[in-house]
């Protein structure tokens, strides 16, 4: 009896594991195909992020060399899609986005690199520089030329060199011969020497276009409005004022200008970038870049109208120098007065010239040479301070404080494009500074994006 319950037992145990091994297989075989599936979808998840992160390494070398920039090409990004990993039969896709030479993105790009330890030291000695000039407006009150002309300023040159009727019967005067050669010698060649070195004055607008007019010194138009104009330039702190010397003091670091050397104390001192490259050894394909970069204006013709802007601010300073210096003054006063006397004596009265407006004329030419003189030393390199009198404190200036100047009073918007269109010409792209990863294996899709650094991350390195 016991027997037949054993193999009754037996029998019922192998239908129980008959009826339920198909179950437990079943059930083995779903978990090993949800693991397999888990584990490829991990794999595609790495490898979408890993093809992402990877395509970022194969940023443009000399790119980053030459101008501190981070950007990856198209080309690069095609390589990066071809060397995946990832489960078999997946599919892949990299979407480039945020163009370099976007305006928007190349601000951030510039911004960041500026933070870097390598360049805050720059930054800092400029808005030294700034502030100290700031502090010299009492000085120098460009903005209160047209308030401080003398008497006989708005005469014009016609006052001191009028023209002489004579009877056609009578004939000229004895006279004559001698009052032209000293008229020659003593106020026209004066004259035609400041005229030789008066140019079209050239100002910055705020939309980055430059302003060239035509001004008369000799006869005092336009100089309250160049005098207003200057002072917004050299004094005013501009809005996002930190955002803009970022952008100046990139453009000043990693492209070529006409002066990339200093010489103070007779020593010369070669402009570096920040990685020590000497800017003046750069290629003569990039003559002239800062200057672009500042006028919008390509080639020497940028150049031009630097050199335009530069002696329109010498000739201001050099003009306000001369007349608040009374003892100059007096010097030329003192100068017309023996002038008009010795022309007076030899017209016999009959030409009378006011001493006064000759004084002008004088100081005008005076101040039109010196600047010219001051323009040229700056382009070759030379530090010249801002005020030409002796002050207790004043702030030598070089040729690329001038191009500060002109950089950081336009758009940083329009800056910026100028930067765009330089480093284009270089380096002709296009690059992007992100992009996303896009993955597909079956039924799943996986995105992931990815960038190289920007601002806000610049100070957690």
């Amino acid at each position: 009896m016991k027997k037949r319950q054993r193999i009754k037992c037996s029998g019922a145990i192998s239908l129980a594991l008959c009826i339920t091994l198909p179950v437990i297989l079943m059930l083995f075989t779903a978990v090993l195909e949800h693991s397999r599936r888990a584990a490829m979808e991990t794999d595609l998840v790495r490898a979408v992020m890993s093809t992402a992160e990877g395509a970022l390494s194969l940023y443009d070398r000399d790119l980053y060399r030459e101008f501190g920039l981070f950007g990856v090409d198209l080309l690069s990004l095609t390589e990066a899609a071809s060397t995946l990993i990832g489960p078999k039969q997946a599919e892949y896709d990299l979407e480039p986005m945020g163009a370099l030479y976007d305006t928007s993105v190349l601000k951030g790009a510039i911004a960041r690199h500026m933070t870097l330890r390598a360049t805050t030291n720059l930054i800092i000695e400029v808005l030294d520089k700034f502030g100290a000039l700031q502090s010299m407006q009492n000085e120098v009150p460009v903005g209160e030329l047209g308030e401080m002309l003398p008497q006989g300023a708005t005469a014009g040159y016609d006052a001191v060199d009028p023209g002489l009727e004579f009877d056609a019967e009578e004939g000229p005067p004895e006279w004559i011969d001698e009052y032209q050669d000293y008229m020659n010698d003593e106020v026209r060649a004066v004259y035609q020497e400041g005229l030789v070195h008066l140019s079209p004055a050239a100002l910055p607008l705020k939309n980055g276009d430059m302003q060239s007019f035509s001004y008369n010194p000799f006869d005092s138009s336009g100089l309250d409005y160049l005098g207003t104009a200057l002072d917004t330039i050299l004094y005013t702190t501009q809005e996002g004022f930190l955002d803009r010397v970022m952008l100046c003091e990139y453009a000043l670091a990693y492209f070529k200008n006409d002066a990339p050397l200093l010489i103070r104390n007779g020593m010369q001192y070669l402009d570096k970038t920040p990685d020590g490259r000497t800017i003046l050894n750069f290629s003569p394909s990039r003559d002239h870049e800062v200057e672009e970069i500042a006028t919008g204006v390509e080639g020497k013709g940028g150049s031009a109208l630097v050199s335009l802007f530069i002696g329109t601010v010498r000739f201001v300073v050099r003009l306000i120098h001369i007349i608040t210096d009374e003892t100059k003054m007096a010097d030329y006063r003192v100068k017309a007065v023996i002038v008009s006397i010795a022309i007076g004596a030899i017209s016999v009265g009959h030409v009378v010239i006011d001493p006064e407006i000759l004084t002008w004329i004088i100081v005008v030419s005076s101040a039109l040479i010196k600047a010219a003189s001051d323009t040229i030393q700056l382009r070759k390199g030379w530090e010249i301070n801002f005020w030409p009198g002796d002050v207790g404190f004043n702030v030598p200036l070089r040729y690329r404080d001038y191009l500060r100047f002109l950089l950081v009073v336009q758009s940083p918007d329009k800056i910026t494009e100028r930067i765009a269109n330089v480093i284009g010409r270089v380096h002709p792209g296009p690059y992007y500074v992100s992009l996303v990863c896009h993955g597909a294996w079956s039924d799943v899709r996986v995105t992931h994006a990815a960038s190289f650094l920007g601002r806000e991350n610049a100070w957690q390195e």
